[in-house]
């Protein structure tokens, strides 16, 4: 997976909180994560431009400027 990892903007998952796996590798390779978003995969369509806000726990349709 870690190829697959090192290419993505940022990993958003289903499950899981700020001590697991996908958090830790994310931060570790230094791209933005959000945890447990309720039906990401039912949410957020494959080519879907979004934007994540890992400081809040957000995830915004489009490109988006956080703050």
């Amino acid at each position: 997976m870690m190829p697959i990892i090192e290419k993505a903007s940022g990993i958003i998952t289903e499950e899981g909180g700020l001590t697991s796996h996908a958090a830790v590798v994310a931060l570790n390779v230094g791209i933005p994560v959000v945890v447990g978003v309720d039906q990401a995969l039912n949410k957020i369509q494959h080519g879907e431009e979004i934007t994540i806000d890992p400081s809040n726990g957000n995830v915004y349709q489009g490109r988006t400027t956080v703050i």
